[in-house]
């Protein structure tokens, strides 16, 4: 896990095929179940913004504070860190040298797994 909110984070979409109920456009979408899991609103309000910027296949510094307005670089990577510890993103391993960290994005389905 970074020390500070990296430029840019590389993002894998990890979670399987579209459900019928999910919410948004395209291969922008989410699963609208994150917002019953138990998650600190940062970390639900993180994996939806997530979701989102998968069709990008990453997301930069600027983006991630948008989505989390209002939240310090700590507090962000505070909701990365939970996010990772409740199945629903996996760091890579070895991101290339020198790159940027990436991580792997799972299906709520996955919560606590």
């Amino acid at each position: 896990m970074p020390r500070e909110l990296p430029e840019v984070i590389r993002l894998r979409d990890a979670r399987g095929a579209r459900p019928e109920n999910a919410a948004g456009i395209g291969e922008f979408w989410y699963e609208p179940e994150v917002w019953n899991l138990p998650l600190s609103p940062t970390a639900r309000v993180l994996y939806a913004g997530l979701c989102s910027f998968l069709g990008h296949r990453e997301i930069n510094r600027k983006d991630l504070r948008n989505t989390l307005k209002g939240s310090s670089d700590p507090e962000i990577l505070e909701a990365l860190e939970e996010l990772v510890g409740r199945n629903l993103l996996e760091s890579a391993d070895h991101p290339p040298a020198g790159g940027p960290p990436a991580y792997a994005v799972y299906s709520v389905r996955e919560f606590g797994a």
